[in-house]
């Protein structure tokens, strides 16, 4: 499998290609009232608004950095009743794609429905890379704020 990397924090992470719809440099993004921190703004992608997710801040970590390197990884999230959103996921950097070729048994992430799961940790060639799969990773309360975003007032 083709993947993108890219870090949060000190994480390596990798997304399937297919996954990945564009990556952006960071743009300006607009606070929204009332949103959970780790939603770090919104910005306006091709005529939608378009939610941006810290995950720095969402996996517990300091907000994601404000370095030349930070990119935003646009991709679809299918939500619990199928409907399909457009997000930005804010990372401090974002390395290259690279084949995936794990090896042995991968660490598992959090299964508790309120935790933050970023993903498995799978020994590479290179290290350890976890694996992240954007429809698993949020909590069930934030899938229902985040495909909620829309409503919600922008100042």
């Amino acid at each position: 499998m083709l993947v993108l990397t890219f870090h949060i924090g000190d994480e390596k992470l990798a997304l399937d290609i297919r996954r990945g719809e564009e990556v952006i440099p960071r743009v300006d993004l607009r606070q929204v009232i009332g949103a959970a921190p780790w939603i770090a703004g919104v910005f306006v992608y091709r005529g939608d608004v378009v939610p941006v997710i810290d995950l720095h801040e969402l996996a517990g970590a300091s907000p994601c950095p404000l370095h030349l390197s930070s990119r935003i990884i646009l991709s679809k999230l299918h939500g619990p009743g199928g409907e399909q959103r457009l997000v930005g996921l804010l990372a401090s950097r974002v390395d290259d794609t690279r084949d995936f070729a794990p090896k042995g048994i991968p660490l598992h992430g959090s299964s508790a429905t309120d935790a933050v799961d970023l993903g498995p940790v799978y020994s590479v060639e290179d290290g350890a890379l976890r694996l992240f799969d954007p429809d698993k990773f949020l909590p069930v309360n934030a899938w229902r704020q985040l495909f909620g975003l829309a409503r919600e007032e922008v100042r």
